[in-house]
């Protein structure tokens, strides 16, 4: 019986990803780590009324950064920076945008090497700062432990 109970247990958690949730501009911003390889997506999904969507970022990038901003026009955005681990890849600079009142991407993370710091700064109106990552922030930060293979 026990063996089943375990088992049952670590099933359950295989089946779920990690998910976060910030609030930002008064909708809910959840973050989701990729189920598994076959799924190999983080998603964000902004939540609220009148409109919610979902936006997915492929884990061959396996670092996705989200935060809520206010641009100089007193916009809520969502900030993503979406890189990866290696030496030719730009750490702090290959971010996404999103605009929360209505989901429409502003900027995609589409700069894996190069980056995309200027854009970024041009739609938010400000200098971005860097993403802390600590525990108990207002940010979520994600490693996805997918191998793609």
């Amino acid at each position: 019986m026990l063996r089943v109970i375990c088992f049952f247990t670590l099933s359950l958690i295989s089946i779920f990803s990690y998910a976060e949730t910030i609030s930002c501009g008064g909708k809910f911003i959840t973050v989701s780590d990729a189920p598994s390889a076959k799924e190999p997506f983080f998603s964000v999904t902004i939540e609220g009324s009148p409109t919610s969507s979902t936006h997915l970022f492929e884990i061959q990038n396996d670092f996705l950064n989200v935060r809520c901003e206010v641009t100089s026009k007193g916009n809520h955005v969502v900030l993503i920076n979406h890189f990866c681990g290696g030496s030719g890849c730009a750490d702090f600079g290959n971010f996404g945008i999103i605009e929360v009142s209505s989901g429409k991407v502003l900027l995609e993370p589409s700069q894996r090497y190069k980056g995309n710091m200027e854009q970024a700064k041009e739609i938010i109106g400000t200098e971005i700062k860097p993403f802390k990552c600590e525990l108990k922030s207002i940010e979520v930060c994600l490693h996805s432990k997918i191998e793609l293979g």
